[in-house]
């Protein structure tokens, strides 16, 4: 039997290269929501927001999509995930707003790698990948002697819920 599914797409797109266009659904059993927003390339700045709630499980989850508008003005740039919590998720936002926008956002820093493809040669796009991704993950680690069998592991006193019943 399945219980939950949860789906995320995202799309970018650019037609003048001067600003991108990015479209968001967060898709699951018991919600549809839609994020669009427009990006400033040169500034990485987001000019335009708006979010629409297609199905939600509460009445009152409508009340965030107007939080979207708050992203406006937001740079894309290294500190960003802080900023959107801050705006549209916590308490006075929606949990999945808020992860609908980083996944938007994360799409479109890999959209504007494809960007930069078209302006930038192999090496100095390559170092550009490099620093901008330094430290992020085992591959672009900063120091090369870390292993992946180092680094912290589970928090002790976790433990995954014990079942009841016999299961069938």
């Amino acid at each position: 039997m399945h219980l939950f599914n949860r789906s995320i797409t995202v799309n970018v797109q650019s037609e003048d290269y001067k600003s991108a266009q990015v479209r968001g659904v967060f898709l699951d059993s018991h919600h549809e929501l839609c994020l669009d927003f427009s990006v400033d390339l040169a500034t990485f700045a987001i000019t335009a927001a708006a979010a629409e709630w297609r199905r939600a499980p509460h009445a009152d989850c409508g009340q965030v999509e107007k939080k979207a508008g708050r992203l406006v003005g937001l740079k894309l740039t290294h500190g960003v995930r802080k900023e959107i919590q801050k705006t549209v998720g916590q308490e006075a936002g929606c949990t999945h707003l808020m992860d609908l926008t980083l996944e938007c956002v994360k799409s479109f820093v890999q959209a504007r790698f494809s960007l930069l493809r078209l302006t930038k040669s192999e090496p100095e796009l390559s170092a550009y990948v490099e620093d901008y991704l330094k430290g992020s993950c085992y591959h672009f680690r900063r120091n090369k002697d870390v292993s992946v069998t180092e680094g912290p592991g589970p928090k002790s006193g976790r433990s995954v819920p014990e079942q009841t019943g016999s299961g069938t």
